[in-house]
């Protein structure tokens, strides 16, 4: 049985199989296992749910400075990833320069976006392209003959593929954007 207790927050399982889940791995690794990536899209690596994110973020900039890649930029509503010019690496310096927790290392290490492959690209028009492919850090796509590139589940959303594709062929959506696409 899968319950909301507020319209707000993530389902939580409260079938006898939920339970033992969450004694054996936490309640936070049952709720992630169950449900797939709980990731505040949009916000910077690390970010907590929007709501709390909301709350916490006092909008100090700190994160953005710390932005090596300067893929993270201050709107009114607080700090946004933009991956169109540059990739995310993972690094954290963002997460560590957060004084209030509004990211931390507890949360999903997901950007919460996907690539969006155009029908432009040249690996399916052409069969001569592999830059994305080779350049992808966790080997994630997948280039077979006349077919567009295929994004495997293990994308985290760094980005690196659309920087590296000279024709621009690649963009980047949100990860619950691209999982109705499929």
């Amino acid at each position: 049985m899968v319950t909301n207790q507020e319209p707000n927050d993530a389902p939580t399982n409260t079938s006898r199989r939920g339970l033992f889940r969450a004694l054996g791995r936490g309640v936070q690794g049952a709720i992630v296992q169950e449900y797939g990536h709980l990731v505040n899209t949009r916000r910077p690596l690390g970010a907590v749910e929007e709501t709390l994110f909301q709350r916490l973020c006092n909008q100090c900039g700190n994160c953005v400075s710390a932005c090596t890649q300067q893929v993270l930029v201050m709107t009114d509503t607080g700090p946004v990833m933009d991956l169109t010019l540059n990739h995310c690496t993972f690094c954290a310096d963002c997460i560590t320069a957060c004084p209030n927790k509004a990211l931390n290392r507890l949360a999903h290490l997901d950007t919460g976006w996907r690539p969006k492959i155009s029908s432009s690209c040249n690996a399916r028009t052409m069969g001569n392209c592999e830059e994305c492919a080779e350049d992808c850090p966790i080997g994630a796509i997948a280039i077979e003959p006349d077919v567009l590139p295929m994004i495997s589940d293990a994308c985290h959303g760094c980005g690196v593929c659309v920087s590296s594709c000279y024709i621009g062929a690649l963009t980047m959506i949100p990860a619950e954007v691209y999982q109705r696409t499929l």
